[in-house]
């Protein structure tokens, strides 16, 4: 029985078109796809390879055939040649299809597109090209004839299959549900990197068990840092850390519950959890609530920067914005931070002023389609100051599971706040009237009662490690501007677009 890819594989090939782009980490995967579509409808056809390494090469021997030569050249003997019903692979094309500079190889890129002219010049010719790389480049002047697609990673019922071949082959049992929790964990991981995982577990202690999740995620840590988009944030704070925000906490700890249980929450009929995002004023614990859904869904928090993906070269943004949301998938189950999410997509979309670029839209767009369509578990913690500069195609439903406001802190919040920072700092006695310091502070953030917190903390310290009282923690607060005072302006500006829209409060 074909797969899904396979089919549209077919489809496109029978349908002559002439260039098809395979982005994958698994070569073999490639090569198998390529020859089962060399085979098809009882035909053989020729496969022509050429890669960076060796220059024409057998494709069923990996030995070389001719001197090396650049792509340039290669694609100059193919422009003389025949075309007889065959499959022509360029292997390594991201790096083959770039000049030293890394910008695209013109001659290159113009032999290639003679190339295809040809094959769709051509009555009588049947032949199709094959890029496959790890990563797509496209230069835009060849855009209109290739067709992408991202071969995709072993899924759960895959991975277990393979989980059962390595235990047969090691003689071992493990109970079903415990083959399906360690298939869990391992996907989006390469097929390659599953078998050696598996390998490493059964010499570590002769088995194949769920002791070898921790290698798993060592493994997956590992994917994070070599990306070099994404960073991994290590969470200290737990949702017991964050003073007020009511409304949010048990919405958090529900989904907490779906995804600790997720195997039966699956069979029951639960949709995996998507994300939240969380808008409203600077300073109110938005950043915290990120790193403390972490906490509380005992998962990996990896922090996207949208600064760092975006590139100098035509579709490195793009690309770059690929790999991170791949690297998320590959470590999932995780919590994805976007922090700041209206300064990366400002001006996309239909809602957009018009100021934003080519390449924003497309990440803007890219990122849309993910969203809407991931079903891998990176549950999405999106947040932003200024809602109104946020395209309206990222606050429908179906992005995320809520849109939660934050606004500065009432009283019971304020309190709950000052008795957390005295709480961390072991400073908190019968000395200190939590229900004066709220009363005194209306108006300041979260960060700005912390602000004060720590001055105070440290004046104590210098007039003779004396307890802190809250005569001390009211004067603190005379010499500090909050943040509602130092941004009047904007912050009167956030509020009134935030009444005009009906979005849960967080408090």
């Amino acid at each position: 029985m074909k797969t899904p890819i396979q089919d549209l594989l077919h489809a496109q090939v029978e349908s002559l078109y002439p260039a098809i782009y395979l982005v994958t980490q698994e070569e073999t995967d490639a090569n198998e796809l390529i020859q089962e579509l060399a085979e098809s409808d009882g035909q053989e056809r020729p496969i022509v390879e050429w890669n960076l390494a060796s220059g024409f090469t057998d494709f069923h021997t990996r030995q070389p055939q001719t001197e090396w030569c650049n792509l340039a050249a290669a694609l100059n003997v193919l422009l003389a040649d025949e075309l007889d019903n065959q499959f022509i692979v360029l292997r390594d094309a991201h790096l083959a299809l770039r000049d030293a500079s890394g910008t695209a190889d013109a001659l290159a890129v113009a032999r290639l597109r003679a190339l295809i002219a040809r094959i769709l010049e051509d009555q009588n010719a049947t032949t199709t090209i094959f890029l496959v790389s790890s990563q797509a480049f496209i230069p835009p002047e060849l855009e209109t004839f290739i067709t992408i697609f991202e071969l995709p990673l072993p899924d759960e019922a895959e991975i277990r299959d393979l989980i059962g071949r390595y235990l047969q082959a090691y003689e071992l049992t493990l109970p079903p549900e415990h083959i399906t929790r360690l298939a869990l964990a391992l996907q989006g991981l390469t097929q390659y990197e599953i078998g050696q995982l598996l390998n490493r577990g059964y010499q570590n202690d002769g088995s194949i068990d769920l002791d070898d999740i921790p290698l798993v995620q060592e493994e997956k840590r590992q994917i994070i840092r070599k990306s070099g988009i994404l960073e991994m944030v290590t969470v200290t704070e737990t949702l017991d850390n964050i003073g007020g925000l009511e409304k949010i906490k048990p919405w958090l700890r529900q989904k907490s519950g779906i995804l600790e249980n997720w195997a039966q929450a699956r069979a029951f009929g639960v949709e995996s959890p998507k994300g939240v995002l969380i808008v409203g004023m600077p300073g109110c614990g938005k950043s915290l609530t990120a790193k403390a859904t972490a906490a509380q869904f005992a998962l990996p928090l990896l922090k996207m920067d949208m600064g760092s993906l975006m590139g100098k070269y035509v579709g490195e943004s793009e690309n770059n914005m690929r790999r991170a949301l791949q690297v998320a998938e590959a470590v999932s189950p995780c919590v994805l931070w976007v922090d700041e999410v209206e300064k990366a997509f400002v001006g996309a979309g239909s809602g957009g002023s018009g100021g934003g670029s080519e390449v924003t839209t497309r990440l803007f767009g890219y990122f849309l389609t993910w969203m809407q369509e991931k079903t891998k578990q990176v549950f999405v913690v999106a947040t932003a100051n200024d809602i109104s500069a946020l395209p309206p195609e990222l606050l429908r439903k179906g992005r995320f599971d809520e849109i939660f406001y934050v606004d500065f802190p009432n009283a019971v919040e304020r309190e709950a706040i000052f008795r957390v920072h005295l709480e961390k700092r072991r400073k908190l006695h019968s000395g200190i009237d939590l229900g004066a310091m709220a009363q005194a502070t209306e108006g300041y953030s979260g960060a700005d009662i912390e602000s004060v917190v720590k001055e105070a903390i440290e004046l104590a310290f210098l007039d003779g490690c004396k307890p802190l009282d809250t005569a001390l923690l009211r004067r603190v607060t005379l010499d500090i501007q909050p943040l509602s005072v130092v941004m009047k302006d904007r912050i009167t500006e956030y509020q009134k677009r935030f009444e005009k829209m009906k979005i849960k409060s967080a408090s």
